[in-house]
């Protein structure tokens, strides 16, 4: 189940960028300002993307142990 989180998670990212390059270079070819990236400089999306994985898959192993621990 949580592979399939983790597909859906990186298509979503996928579509997500795309579709943001795509915009940009729209905005770009018609000759407009690009504009300034707001929030935290220097946080990429790839970044939250990897924050995300580690979140999920960390509550996994937590999830995991505790219940295996729980069982005796």
């Amino acid at each position: 189940m949580l592979k399939f989180l983790g597909l859906l998670l990186v298509i979503v990212f996928f579509v997500w960028f795309i579709k943001y390059k795509w915009e940009r270079k729209k905005m770009q070819w018609r000759g407009e300002a690009l504009p300034e990236q707001k929030g935290i400089k220097g946080l990429r999306p790839i970044t939250l993307l990897s924050g995300v994985f580690v979140v999920m898959y960390g509550g996994y192993i937590i999830w995991y142990v505790l219940d295996a621990w729980l069982e005796f």
